[in-house]
């Protein structure tokens, strides 16, 4: 029914991220910020920790290697984790760690190379103040970013203490402020980015959503409408010209069908053999039937069973009209592939292009209802030579050429 393909259309049309907060889009650019901010923190750890030997250390080149090593080590621990599918909040302790190695600047590098800026702790401080805007809230950041900033200026004067230079430590803590704050603005502009993508995605899932919707109204009225034709409009055709007189003894019964058949436009389609076997039981015509297949076909949608169902059904009803032989012979083979439905007749055929604009059986009926669902139908007929109804789905290259 239509309500249950517009409810499943809603379902489809609903925008990511809908209802639970941040949308998609700005959910994965968070991820990929903080796998990218904990990598390059990481890389940048262990590439100075490297120089820190060579930075003339007053405790010593030993202890300093061994400080360097441990801290190299923390930072490939600190990547991993920021690198895993559910990243660990690693962040907290590497604001300690850093903020340590800040304070033990005095012990760690030459007073010389503070003065001009060359610390190999200064690197790690400002990438670190930078990265934690990409991983905390602003006014959390903002405090991670002074204290860790307050560590770097107090190891920094520290170890200048004996110069009067000493406010180059306080020039280092202002340049970290200010990347902090650039890094901040790129990040929110990175995540406003993502807010206006997932909105646009949004307002194109409601368009699409109604577009469907209209579709599938407009599917179930031209679905309806092929139903009508083929039972109700129909009888009232025989009626109209004159064809019948309304006293024949089976005509009761073809409007009872006519009712029954608009009754199972509001029921589930069931299977395809259960179906046919219901079309066939219907038609007073002798049909041959042949079935090949699995023992187990896959099922097939309910809109396809419908759409073969009615087609099948429509070109009995054309053999009942128009072959004069009172038989028929059915072939349905379904595979892997796709299904394939044969209905023929011996009559005396004709030829499809002399066929008047008028008769709109096979054009309104069968056609559309195969084309509907993304199939086929193809008549095959010549005077003299019956007529061949085949029903594909989906359409074989053959078939595609030939409609």
């Amino acid at each position: 029914m239509v309500t249950d393909d517009i409810a499943h259309v809603q379902r489809r049309g609903r925008a990511p991220g809908a209802g639970t907060g941040d949308g998609l889009t700005e959910h994965q650019l968070g991820r990929l910020g903080h796998r990218y901010a904990g990598t390059a923190r990481g890389v940048v750890g262990i590439g100075t920790a490297a120089l820190a030997p060579l930075a003339g250390p007053p405790v010593g080149v030993a202890v300093c290697a061994a400080v360097a090593v441990l801290f190299a080590a923390w930072s490939v621990y600190y990547v991993r984790r920021m690198r895993a599918d559910a990243p660990s909040p690693v962040w907290l302790p590497d604001l300690v760690v850093v903020g340590a190695l800040c304070l033990a600047q005095p012990l760690l590098v030459d007073p010389d190379l503070v003065l001009v800026q060359l610390s190999w702790v200064s690197p790690i401080a400002s990438l670190t103040v930078a990265v934690v805007q990409w991983h905390l809230r602003p006014v959390p950041a903002v405090l991670a970013t002074l204290g860790l900033t307050a560590c770097y200026v107090a190891g920094a004067a520290a170890t200048a203490s004996a110069t009067p230079l000493a406010v180059f430590g306080a020039a280092g803590g202002a340049f970290m402020l200010v990347e902090a704050a650039l890094s901040r603005l790129l990040w929110e502009l990175v995540r406003r980015g993502g807010r206006l993508a997932d909105a646009v995605m949004a307002e194109g899932f409601v368009q699409e959503q109604a577009a469907a919707t209209e579709a599938a109204r407009r599917a179930e009225q031209r679905r309806h409408w092929a139903t009508v034709h083929d039972t109700a409009a129909s009888t009232l055709l025989m009626v109209g010209f004159g064809e019948v007189s309304g006293r024949e003894p089976w005509f009761p019964t073809q409007l009872a069908r006519d009712v029954a058949a608009l009754d199972r436009e509001r029921e589930p389609a069931g299977g395809l053999g259960e179906a046919l076997a219901r079309t066939l039981a219907r038609s007073p015509l002798q049909v041959r039937v042949r079935i090949d297949g699995p023992p187990t076909p896959v099922p097939l949608p309910d809109v396809v069973v419908r759409a073969v169902d009615g087609a099948v059904g429509e070109a009995l009803e054309n053999v009942r009209r128009h072959a004069g032989t009172g038989t028929a012979r059915l072939r349905a083979r379904q595979s892997d592939e796709g299904l394939r439905v044969e209905v023929a007749d011996d009559g005396p055929g004709f030829d499809p292009d002399a066929v008047p604009p008028g008769r709109t059986g096979l054009a309104l009926s069968i056609r559309w209802r195969m084309t509907e669902v993304g199939g086929s139908a193809r008549v095959r007929s010549a005077p003299g030579q019956g007529t061949e109804v085949v029903l594909e789905w989906p359409p074989s290259p053959e078939g595609t050429a030939d409609d």
